[in-house]
Formats: structure tokens, sequence, C-alpha cells
């Protein structure tokens, strides 16, 4: 068996290195709500530039943060029932045919 190399931990004590791994976070959210690619490459160099205000990234990292908790309770939702909704919709259709 092949031993697995342990996984660098990053070191985020350099402020820039935070800060970059912010604009990644954003970047990654915007890029799975925007399917226009020139939109998306417009905002990342505005981003990484620098040239966006402060009171705007806020409004964006907040959208970012409720996005990420929608999604969380999503995935617990799922993790407790074992299925999604609409799994739980086919599982009690198949149920009531079970039972004929």
């Amino acid at each position: 068996m092949k031993n697995l190399k342990k996984k660098v931990e990053l070191d985020v004590t350099p402020y820039h290195v935070r800060q970059q791994i912010w604009y990644m976070s954003l970047l990654k959210f915007y890029k799975t709500i925007e399917f226009n690619e020139n939109i998306y490459n417009e905002f990342a160099t505005k981003l990484l530039a620098g040239k966006i205000d402060q009171k705007t990234l806020k409004q964006l990292d907040n959208l970012r943060r409720k996005h990420n908790e929608k999604k969380r309770k999503n995935w617990e939702e799922i993790k407790k029932k074992k299925a999604t909704r609409m799994g739980l919709s086919f599982r009690n259709i198949y149920r009531q045919i079970k039972k004929s």
C-alpha cells in the first residue's frame, strides 16, 4: 500500500495570504452564479486589482455568507434524512406501490 503524503498546512498568518484566500472564495462563489465568462473575468480583474470599494465588497461577502449558510443547512438536512426533498417524495410514492 502506498504511503500518502500529509497535506501541507497553509500558513495563514500573513495578511496578504488571508486576503488572497478571501478573494478566491468570493471568486469561487461568483463563478457558481455567473455564467457569462466575460463579466466574470471583468469582475475578477477588478477584484484582484483592488478597484472595488469596501462597501460593495461587504455586500458581496454578505451574499456569499448567506449562500454558504443556506447550502450548509441543505447538506445537514440531506445528511440527517439521507435524501433530498425530491428523494423523500420518491420514497413515499415507492412505499405506496410496495404496500399494494
